[in-house]
Parts: structure tokens; C-alpha cells; sequence
């Protein structure tokens, strides 16, 4: 009878130790999720040269007030990395109030003519709207096509090699062909 009573008690113990660990857990959430400490004031963005801050902001979709621990990061960095400029981004929660995004922009290495137009494209054969605030003086990277990203970054590929070889300031165009 005396073991019985014993391991009762220690089953009481356990339920009410888990009980107070899950109580505990609730009403810490509940506080992180609600109080006016966490509610976000600033959201401070860094590495910016071709994109407005306002850009940014406007793709974060977050407003000031909102709880930090509301904000879900890998949705907001997914949101910042559409913008056309932006390579990558870094998001993370600065505690108690803020959020800090980090952008790396996108570097462009050549002019590309597509349909009669010039743009801008990166070493991932991105192509860029061309900044009118940095003058590009790239040599003319001639045969991209719009909606050939496999075909571009080869071609990409190749254009890097060509001006790597014989300079930048001796070519004013390549023409690399789909053969």
C-alpha cells in the first residue's frame, strides 16, 4: 500500500510540474505576442545603392505597431528579394522593437540588347532596368532572349570569359549566338 501511495504521489508530482511548465509556457507567449515593449518602431534597412529605402518598406508590408514576434522573417526576406535590384536579403528581429533587413544588391557586369533595347544583367544573367544615376560603361553583350535563363547565364558564362580575356576597355560589343 505504502509503494502505491508513493508512486501516486510522484504521478501527482510529474502532472503538476507539466502542468505548471505548459501554464507557464501559455502565458509567456502570451505576453511576447501582446505587450506594448514588443510592438515594432523602426524597421532599419542597410546595403542600399540602386533601391529606395521606401522600395523596400513598401515589399516589407509590415506597418509600425505590429508585434515583432508577429512577423514572420523568411516571408519578409522572400517578399525584399522580388525587387528587381536585390540579390539577397537578411532579415532578423532586433529585440525589443525592431526589425533590420539587409540587402545585397545585385552588381551588374555588361549591357545586354534584347529586342532593341539595352539592359543591364548580373553574373546571374538577371536582367536589370539600367540605373540612371551610375553611367554603365560595360561592353554590349548581343543575343540574350527575355524568358531564357538557363540560355543567358550560359551566354553570361561565356561574355565573362571574353572580356576577362581581352579586356573590357577593348570590346564594345559580343555577340554570342544560340549554336
Amino acid at each position: 500500500m505504502k509503494i502505491k501511495l508513493i508512486r501516486m504521489f510522484k504521478l501527482v508530482l510529474a502532472l503538476g510540474v507539466l502542468a505548471s511548465v505548459c501554464w507557464l509556457t501559455v502565458v509567456a507567449v502570451l505576453y511576447l505576442r501582446t505587450a506594448a515593449r514588443f510592438e515594432m518602431q523602426k524597421i532599419a534597412v542597410s546595403g542600399l545603392r540602386h533601391v529606395e529605402e521606401n522600395e523596400v518598406l513598401a515589399h516589407a508590408g509590415y506597418e509600425i505597431g505590429t508585434n515583432v514576434f508577429a512577423v514572420n522573417l523568411e516571408e519578409l526576406r522572400l517578399r525584399v528579394e522580388q525587387i528587381e535590384w536585390v540579390r539577397h536579403a537578411i532579415v532578423q528581429r532586433v529585440l525589443p522593437d525592431q526589425i533590420f533587413i539587409k540587402v545585397i544588391e545585385r552588381e551588374p557586369i555588361g549591357l545586354g540588347r534584347i529586342r532593341g533595347s539595352v539592359f543591364l544583367f548580373d553574373e546571374d544573367a538577371a536582367i536589370l532596368v539600367p540605373d540612371p544615376i551610375a553611367p554603365a560603361s560595360f561592353p554590349i553583350l548581343d543575343g540574350l532572349r527575355p524568358d531564357d535563363a538557363k540560355g543567358n547565364l550560359a551566354k553570361v558564362g561565356i561574355y565573362k570569359k571574353v572580356v576577362e580575356e581581352l579586356g573590357q576597355s577593348e570590346l564594345s560589343e559580343v555577340r554570342i549566338n544560340d549554336a
